[in-house]
């Protein structure tokens, strides 16, 4: 599998062999629908190897990276790694929309599964390839659409929460597919997050609430998230383009979800969105 270390980040800790190695193991066990009890291998001790990993899984599986998400770093990690926010790819064949009837969460048995309430912005316009950090003003002009999400997040690495942020981005960035529902109406039909910022979202599983809350549970809200997107992106060699999505992080937290159990989530004003969670399959 081949290594390619991300020009705007430090090198790697971990060598090629180990990094190929690793990534290897993960695509291996998401195209086999098949869960790791462990991580494979030395566990990343910062974000630079961690990125390297996930570029190399991203060669190695062969879809088109159609968007990203967006998560916190816990906040006792922050300074250790330099970073509030990590990044992992959303996949063109893991992008569905909503259209009002039951959802499908896959979860890889014995893997990690969860939900998540989120905003997802869609790119306006194709970002620069060497400007490497935005502010979330710089960022708002990138901002083309709100829409009201589902992150569907998880993985083959069972204990991923346990491991951290350099485990979960890694293995893909913890993400398994996104289900983007109805766009937020704005004063003028354009841009702009003060639509979002005015919503609630609740999480039930199983018919319990697990979860509520707002933009407010995002520091600095949805252009503060989508300028660590834009600059991060560019630093791992992929930055955004128009048409692409950015799921900007947990409004309510991670809700952990097994097969067989249920998910609703709802958006003041919007229609639910409901489903089940199901076996993923082996990937063709």
């Amino acid at each position: 599998m081949t290594v390619v270390h991300p020009h705007g980040l430090s090198a790697p800790t971990l060598t090629d062999a180990e990094i190929a190695g690793i990534a290897a193991s993960f695509v291996d066990a998401r195209r086999g629908a098949t869960a790791l009890a462990d991580f494979p291998g030395p566990l990343p001790a910062d974000l630079a190897t961690a990125y390297a990993i996930q570029a190399a899984a991203i060669a190695g599986w062969g879809d088109e990276v159609a968007g990203w998400k967006v998560a916190r770093v816990p906040p006792a990690l922050e300074e250790r790694l330099g970073a509030m926010r990590y990044i992992g790819p959303v996949f063109a064949r893991g992008i569905r929309r909503f259209d009002g009837g039951d959802l499908s969460f896959p979860v890889i048995p014995g893997g990690f599964g969860a939900v998540e309430a989120e905003f997802a912005v869609q790119v306006a316009a194709d970002a620069p390839a060497d400007k490497l950090d935005y502010s979330p003003a710089e960022a708002g002009a990138f901002i083309g659409a709100v829409h009201a999400a589902i992150e569907v997040a998880g993985g083959p690495l069972a204990p991923v929460n346990d491991l951290g942020p350099t485990a979960a981005t890694s293995v893909f960035g913890n993400n398994t597919a996104l289900i983007v529902g109805e766009r937020v109406p704005t004063d003028d039909e354009g841009g702009g997050t003060a639509g979002a910022d005015a919503l609630r979202a609740e999480v039930l599983i199983d018919g319990q609430s697990v979860g509520v809350g707002s933009t407010a549970k995002l520091p600095g809200g949805i252009a503060a998230a989508l300028a660590v997107a834009l600059g991060t992106a560019a630093r791992v060699g992929r930055p955004l383009k128009a048409g692409q999505w950015v799921s900007t992080g947990a409004l309510t937290g991670v809700h952990a979800i097994a097969i067989g159990q249920s998910a609703r989530v709802c958006f003041t004003g919007f229609a639910p969105m409901s489903g089940i969670a199901v076996a993923a399959m082996p990937a063709e």
